[in-house]
């Protein structure tokens, strides 16, 4: 799996963490798509996911998984700004 560095860092504060995480990968993405909790994944979640994962098997289209995942993170509340 590659490291493909997103166009633009993110800051996020995962659902149940009182940490900060910045993201900064593709890689930070996925993993944190991947510990998402199951009761709070919906369409924008399954968005984020194959765009993700889609762009770290291609090492192409970046920007588009990052707008996918801001667009989670940002409906779920969880991007800190």
């Amino acid at each position: 799996m590659s490291e493909l560095i997103l166009p633009t860092p993110m800051r996020i504060k995962p659902h149940g963490s009182d940490t900060i995480r910045d993201v900064t990968t593709l890689r930070d993405a996925s993993e944190i798509l991947i510990d998402w909790p199951q009761a709070k994944r919906g369409p924008f979640y399954q968005a984020a996911r194959e765009k993700v994962e889609a762009a770290l098997e291609t090492q192409t289209g970046a920007a588009e998984a990052q707008e996918a995942f801001a667009a989670l993170c940002s409906h779920a509340g969880v991007l800190v700004r």
